[in-house]
């Protein structure tokens, strides 16, 4: 075997990983704590708000649930800092993330007369800009670590809440994927997708993610109709054109699927691009985030979707 043919082992026995997580991975939770003890150094008394904080924490999800992976020379409140190292590299993913919650309510008050997006962040200690700076930041991690959760102001009982984007199954969805993706000859086609996630980690919510999912929907439907079974040598048709000629030579027959069925799907999609698009400057980039999330795994299943069932259908 040549140099240019040999896989290392590695390689060969890796399984795709999801590049979107429910839970907070190890990087995640270690940028996070960065994060907030930057904020934290820049404040007075640290270490009893620390405490304060991670006190209030226990009575809302118990002592054992905080202290659960102390050692015995740690769990000692006298050291909240010890305390609190372990908590964000061990803890509940919503537990951690209520700790940071907390933190920041102890630290920040509102003035409750203005709207949300005009809110001045007013703190007894240090300067605001430090925690609007870990705002932006924890954000970013969010965006960037791919983590299935939002961060929104809070209308009241604290400055922000923590909230779960709303779609289900996509950390698999994304692993089957790009399994798909890497397999012959799907890697092409799938390329749009790939690329459509990449600026999704981004922070890039806009109408290129969104034409990227469309290109890749289209290139899987050709890559079948065209190149694989030459049903067709038209690449310049729509989406819709494609289907029907799916449902022609029974690609759909076993899984009780119509050609009408799927473009209703489409269709759906469709009007949530136009939601992502639509005065974006008016809009706050969590809404689009929001959106592109289940854009994204829509468009995810509806590809496994078109190729499972042409396989089984070749099989």
């Amino acid at each position: 075997m040549s140099d240019d043919e040999y896989v290392p082992l590695v390689e060969r026995t890796r399984e795709p990983e999801s590049r979107v997580h429910e839970e907070l991975t190890r990087r995640a939770r270690e940028r996070l704590i960065t994060i907030i003890r930057f904020a934290l150094d820049q404040q007075s008394s640290v270490l009893s708000r620390r405490k304060k904080a991670l006190e209030k924490l226990m009575m809302k999800i118990g002592r054992s649930e905080v202290l659960l992976h102390q050692s015995s020379t740690d769990s000692d409140m006298a050291k909240p800092e010890k305390v609190e190292q372990y908590f964000f590299l061990k803890g509940g993913t919503v537990n951690v993330l209520t700790y940071i919650k907390i933190l920041m309510a102890d630290m920040y008050r509102y003035e409750d007369e203005r709207e949300w997006t005009g809110k001045k962040l007013n703190s007894k200690i240090g300067d605001p800009s430090d925690w609007n700076r870990a705002f932006e930041k924890i954000q970013d991690v969010l965006i960037t670590e791919g983590l299935l959760w939002e961060m929104e102001w809070a209308d009241e009982g604290g400055i922000i809440q923590f909230v779960p984007l709303e779609s289900e199954a996509m950390e698999e969805m994304d692993e089957k994927v790009q399994a798909l993706a890497e397999k012959e000859p799907w890697g092409d086609a799938l390329k749009g997708y790939n690329a459509a996630f990449e600026r999704y980690l981004n922070g890039d919510f806009d109408d290129t993610l969104v034409t990227k999912l469309y290109n890749s929907i289209e290139e899987v439907l050709q890559t079948i109709c065209v190149d694989l079974e030459g049903w067709t040598d038209d690449r310049d048709r729509s989406h819709g054109y494609y289907l029907d000629l799916l449902n022609e030579h029974d690609v759909y027959d076993a899984n009780g699927i119509t050609a009408p069925e799927l473009n209703q799907l489409l269709d759906s999609l469709e009007k949530m691009v136009s939601k992502v698009g639509n005065d974006r400057k008016q809009r706050h980039a969590y809404h689009d985030r929001a959106y592109c999330t289940l854009l994204i795994h829509q468009v995810g299943a509806y590809l496994y979707f078109l190729i499972s069932r042409y396989d089984d259908y070749k099989n």
